[in-house]
């Protein structure tokens, strides 16, 4: 699990399930709200956005 406290908006994630994400807002040190930069077929739509949890994260790609 990544702590996500300290992820800034416009960080990108990289998410469980090969999707890579932007950050659009911290709720709070556990969930983000992010929209779908890039996204394997049938795993979603790029552009949509999402709450995503710490434990769906694998890494940040950059700050």
């Amino acid at each position: 699990m990544i702590e996500l406290i300290g992820v800034q908006r416009g960080a990108k994630l990289r998410i469980v399930g090969g999707i890579t994400a932007e950050v659009l807002e911290s709720l709070n040190d556990e969930w983000v709200r992010v929209r779908l930069l890039e996204v394997p077929e049938g795993k979603g739509i790029v552009g949509t956005d999402e709450l995503c949890h710490a434990t769906d994260v694998i890494e940040v790609v950059s700050v």
